[in-house]
């Protein structure tokens, strides 16, 4: 009996179907060779006889062009930076241009995405990326960035425009490169108009590099970077808005700043401005000394780094990034948009009405932008 047992289960491990072999598609280029293409894609170029197991191809000889097709590969043979991306997801309007393309086309949730693929998005639109070795990109509103940009060793992302966030995504500007140095590395990056790239690090630290010289920027500090030129010494973050009881949301700085939701209307309660002219102009008073002025930042007396550190000291708000979604986890995003200081937004008439959670970080004068708030629950009437 115990023989006739141990003959079943053998004979049935024998045939149990063993796991399919993850596979990736290489795209083959006019001229291209089973040789070069495994010179460029294999960790171990001299397993290119395996590929013949997965393909049909006209011809064993290596040295042979092939014709333009899809080539199936064994992921696990392939070098780490040619593994495919993932769109894990994506909001509105978003365009891909495939390496060596022209054409932008619209995307498809969970698609492959390879090394030099361009990612575009439209206005209120949005698209995340992981990384087969585990890297993050959230590409934001109106924004391009080329995945594993060709020529560029060590980088995951070439920012050309827009703003995203990184989880130890290794990222280039036209005026900077950004290196997480914590496995759990947490930054944003923003483009201004003038090419000047914007680093803020939430959590862990980042190296940021250009005109030669290298600045660390540590977890609640950000650094601006102009182009030619080095980048600016590290600011703090704007406070980070913290939930109290009611319908406000207090900055972590006891400032009068507030974040208010009332009924789905979400706004921010500055206090009383003070008239000052120029950038100082939404400076609360509370942020000056009693009796004294507020600075003039169009004082022509005045260094860049006196107002950078001016600006850092009061954390002026400018404006608020706002994201609201069906759940607390924030996988999926129904609005992501900034709005100004004083604006206003009903999203009564933006949501249909339902449940929702919401959570806002400010962005201070100089564009800097802080955490997010942890989420809290919104009511949409749809009134």
């Amino acid at each position: 009996m115990i023989k006739l047992l141990l003959g079943l289960l053998l004979s049935f491990s024998a045939a149990a179907p063993a796991a399919p072999e993850a596979m990736q598609t290489i795209i083959v280029k006019p001229g291209d060779t089973l040789w070069s293409i495994s010179n460029t894609y294999l960790k171990d170029p001299r397993r290119w006889n395996e590929l013949l197991k997965y393909n049909r191809l006209p011809a064993a000889d290596p040295s042979i062009a092939l014709p333009g097709m899809a080539l199936k590969v064994p992921v696990n043979l392939l070098k780490e930076q040619y593994r495919a991306a993932k769109l894990v997801y994506f909001l509105n309007e978003v365009l891909l241009r495939r390496s060596g393309g022209a054409d932008w086309k619209g995307v498809s949730g969970g698609m492959d995405l390879y090394k030099a693929d361009t990612l575009r998005t439209r206005s209120d639109a949005r698209a995340d990326v992981k990384f087969y070795t585990g890297e993050v990109l959230n590409l934001y509103p109106n924004s391009i960035a080329v995945l594993r940009p060709p020529g560029e060793k060590n980088t995951d992302v070439r920012l050309m425009a827009g703003e995203m966030r990184g989880l130890r995504s290794r990222v280039v500007t036209a005026s900077a490169r950004i290196t997480p140095k914590t496995r759990d590395t947490e930054f944003g990056a923003k483009i201004k108009d003038d090419l000047t790239t914007l680093v803020q690090v939430y959590k862990g630290r980042a190296d940021v590099e250009a005109g030669g010289k290298t600045v660390e920027v540590l977890e609640g500090f950000a650094s601006e970077v102009k182009m030619d030129m080095a980048p600016s010494q590290p600011v703090k973050l704007p406070p980070l808005p913290q939930l109290s009881e009611g319908s406000q949301t207090a900055l972590a700085s006891g400032s009068r700043t507030h974040f208010k939701s009332d009924g789905g209307v979400v706004s921010i309660d500055m206090g009383k401005p003070v008239k000052t002219g120029g950038l100082a102009a939404k400076l609360p008073k509370d942020d000056l000394g009693k009796g004294a002025k507020p600075p003039d930042l169009n004082d022509k007396t005045l260094d860049s780094s006196e107002i950078v550190k001016m600006l850092s000291v009061g954390n002026p708000v400018q404006s608020y990034h706002l994201q609201v979604s069906k759940e607390a986890g924030f996988n999926t995003t129904l609005l992501d948009k900034t709005y100004d200081a004083f604006e206003k937004i009903d999203l009564n008439g933006v949501l249909p009405p339902g449940n929702y959670y919401m959570r806002v970080a400010l962005i201070d004068l100089l564009g800097f932008e802080g955490k997010f708030s942890a989420p809290r629950p919104v009511k949409v009437s749809g009134r």
